[in-house]
């Protein structure tokens, strides 16, 4: 595999690429983005996370076998 460095401006979301790359040849691409100015824009805007009260720590108590089948095995017959 061979790689080729080259600065280009990407315009209407396309890059011009150098002559010596032929066509229709399969290609890897990697984009690196300039700070300059658009942080804000490359950062996905996040929401905080909700966490839960700490006051419920404790709290919840499983009373399901989640191991155990959801049907009686003679339901099975139903399935036929």
């Amino acid at each position: 595999m061979q790689a080729i460095e080259f600065e280009a401006v990407a315009r209407d979301h396309t890059l011009q690429l150098p002559d010596q790359v032929p066509e229709g040849i399969k290609l890897r691409v990697l984009v690196l983005m300039e700070d300059e100015g658009h942080k804000a824009a490359a950062e996905p805007s996040r929401q905080p996370r909700r966490k839960p009260s700490p006051a419920l720590t404790g709290s919840v108590v499983m009373h399901d076998d989640l191991v155990a089948p959801a049907v009686p095995e003679d339901d099975w017959q139903a399935l036929r």
